[in-house]
């Protein structure tokens, strides 16, 4: 027996599949930022029709407003593609089934081939806001690491962390007095960085390991943590990232 919400959902399904879109020209720059940010600020029923029902919000930012740039040039002529971008950063919003949404965002990375941190996130179009929230705290995160796509589950014990005010201001004070102390902060980094092998680490500062070992032990001395062991690398990575991770140059929504 079809209910009158199943009606509602096949009808909204079907205007969606059949209606042609009728998005602004590509050329119609500003038109086109102003509905990317009403998407994104969660007033999806404020837009006109033509629209997904969902899709990919990317956020990205780059070390230099060049850099930045040809994101935005890789999605010029894409018709479906909507950008609101701003200096260093931005968000993307591309139609995408769920699931689809990394392939996405790494095949826009791969076009552009700079030194440019991704996040992406996803959601139906009248929960943009909520997706484009969860994809700026995976870039802040993310910005603090090699350049890439990133996604929730990559960050996911930081991000946990970020959403917790309190926990990250405690995690923060426990760190404080390695990040006071330059090659001990950098050998703590190279360890993370090599999933705790102390040899690769070790190779990555251009130290003998002895004196990667005696630098670790001086983390241990001044945190009460172990870094060899992997919960305690895990807790000394996420307080890391509770005490340096970035504002990240994103246009505001409203």
């Amino acid at each position: 027996m079809t209910t009158v919400l199943d009606s509602w959902l096949l009808g909204d399904a079907l205007r969606d599949i059949f209606r042609p879109f009728d998005l602004p020209p590509v050329e119609d720059v500003e038109t086109r930022r102003q509905l990317a940010r009403t998407l994104l600020s969660g007033r999806a029923d404020d837009c006109p029709g033509g629209l997904a029902l969902a899709y990919a919000v990317i956020a990205f930012c780059a070390s230099t407003e060049d850099s930045a740039d040809l994101v935005v040039k890789a999605l010029r002529d894409n018709p479906d593609a909507l950008v609101l971008d701003g200096g260093r950063g931005g968000y993307a919003l591309l139609p995408c089934a769920q699931d689809d949404q990394a392939a996405l965002a790494r095949s826009l990375h791969d076009r552009v081939g700079a030194d440019v941190w991704m996040a992406v996130a996803w959601g139906p179009r009248r929960e943009l806001a909520t997706a484009r929230a969860t994809a700026a705290d995976v870039l802040r995160i993310a910005s603090g690491r090699t350049p890439g796509v990133y996604e929730l589950r990559d960050v996911l014990a930081d991000f946990g962390v970020l959403r917790r005010p309190h926990v990250a201001a405690r995690l923060a004070r426990v760190i404080e007095p390695v990040v006071a102390r330059p090659g001990v902060l950098d050998a703590l980094r190279a360890f993370i960085a090599e999933d705790g092998n102390r040899t690769a680490a070790a190779r990555t500062l251009d130290i003998h390991r002895s004196t990667l070992d005696d630098r670790l032990r001086t983390v241990e001395r001044l945190t009460g943590c172990r870094p060899t062991s992997p919960r305690a690398l895990l807790t000394l990575s996420v307080a890391l990232t509770a005490h340096s991770t970035p504002e990240v140059p994103l246009p505001g929504t409203h």
